[in-house]
């Protein structure tokens, strides 16, 4: 008998902690608006921190031609085959070789 007296009470108990679905105070449930506007939702441009989205001019050149002395911040050439590190450096510059050393791809990371 005391089992299901307390199995009563728990589920009583339970049951006063839920609203049953409809607000507290008798009104109508809203929604919070979002304080931002669509522009702010965007992600930003990833090739636009290390400046990778200038450097399409790069492409297509051979890396002994391009002085990269010229081009600022911390810049990796990648030839093919080469183990690279996984981190990730939004402010770092990366330039794809192929077998022949010219450049395919200037990116971020």
């Amino acid at each position: 008998m005391t089992r299901y007296l307390l199995i009563a009470l728990a589920g009583l108990s339970v049951a006063a902690c839920s609203t049953g679905g409809h607000p507290i105070d008798g009104g109508e449930t809203v929604m919070p608006t979002p304080d931002f506007e669509a522009d702010d939702a965007a992600a930003p441009d990833p090739g636009a921190f290390c400046g990778a989205n200038a450097m399409g001019y790069l492409v297509g050149q051979r890396i002994e031609e391009v002085d990269l002395e010229t081009l600022h911040g911390n810049i990796r050439v990648i030839h093919p085959g080469m183990p690279i590190t996984r981190d990730y450096r939004r402010e770092r510059l990366n330039l794809d070789l192929d077998e022949a050393g010219v450049i395919l791809r200037p990116w971020c990371g």
